[in-house]
């Protein structure tokens, strides 16, 4: 269709794409993909996820389809207003992402659903929460099958909070190199060996990536080596990371930036108060449905904005 444009950067998905028509975003939901999004949609759980603002909300729209041959629908998702990634975020932004992301896992397990995507950038910043953005993430649960997006979710969440809980903030920015989250291997590897004594770390880091290395180079049967997962041991898992990342912290540093407008050489009290005025101005003139504060420092006027 002249008038659509499938976005490069939704490929890798076989259940469907992002495409643009006429300036709008759409989602175009494959044949393929259809009985999981039926159950998703008449299980409860899309009610639930939007309720709760986890979701994102959308609704089934008739437009013509970037490539109708394989379609089972398309979709109109709310519209984002700003689009952030995953090493832009700072810890706290990232734990509460990755809280996110386990939150909705466990209600998509009440509603008989699991999700088979943990990419951390399905998850944006809305209306100031994280909410689930990738509609199609979401698969059928059944009984036993062990988790699939489990070291999705290691390398995209657990492991960057971890090298910055324990090493230094600026290994968030490893997440640029390996988009498809930090390696397990190299996370254990770089956390200090005490970290082994954090029952969270030392499961979902360090013997994973032992797990990990034993089965690289050997041919098996992953069904065999597959261990059943009973729906409690399920829930288990999912509360063990959950209770893992709530217990990770981040010890604030200090910079000089920490105090930049309490420093006098950076301002005097009536020159702030000044530039709180023009803001305001601004502000009061433009309207703007959203701001971008460039060199935040310690994000005062960012606030002031909000």
């Amino acid at each position: 269709m002249k008038n659509s444009q499938r976005l490069t950067a939704s490929f890798r998905d076989p259940s469907g794409f992002i495409f643009r028509h006429n300036g709008t975003l759409y989602r175009q939901i494959n044949k393929t993909y259809r009985d999981n999004y039926q159950t998703l949609m008449k299980s409860g759980l899309y009610d639930d996820l939007t309720r709760a603002q986890l979701l994102i909300p959308h609704e089934e729209v008739a437009v013509e389809t970037a490539e109708p041959s394989i379609a089972y629908t398309v979709i109109q998702p709310e519209p984002l207003q700003f689009i952030s990634y995953p090493y832009e975020r700072c810890f706290s932004q990232l734990k509460d992402t990755a809280l996110t992301t386990l939150a909705i896992q466990k209600r998509a397990l009440k509603h008989g659903m699991s999700l088979k995507d943990c990419s951390a950038y399905n998850i944006q910043f809305h209306r100031g929460r994280p909410v689930f953005i990738d509609t199609l993430s979401f698969e059928v649960y059944r009984e036993g099958e062990p988790w699939a997006a489990y070291r999705q979710f290691c390398q995209h969440f657990l492991s960057p909070l971890a090298l910055i809980a324990y090493r230094d903030v600026r290994l968030s920015q490893l997440l640029r190199v390996y988009i498809d989250g930090i390696p397990l291997d190299l996370t254990s590897r770089l956390l200090p060996a005490r970290t082994k004594l954090n029952f969270a770390l030392l499961s979902h880091i360090h013997l994973h990536a032992a797990s990990q290395k034993h089965y690289a180079d050997k041919t098996v049967d992953k069904s065999k080596i597959a261990r059943r997962m009973s729906r409690t041991s399920f829930l288990g898992l999912i509360n063990s990371l959950e209770s893992g990342i709530r217990g990770l912290h981040w010890k604030l540093i200090e910079t000089e930036w920490g105090d930049y407008y309490q420093d006098m050489n950076s301002y005097t009290p009536k020159a702030l108060e000044h530039k709180q005025e023009l803001v305001d101005q601004c502000l009061d003139l433009i309207q703007p449905d959203s701001v971008w504060d460039l060199g935040a420092n310690v994000g005062l006027f960012s606030r002031f904005a909000s």
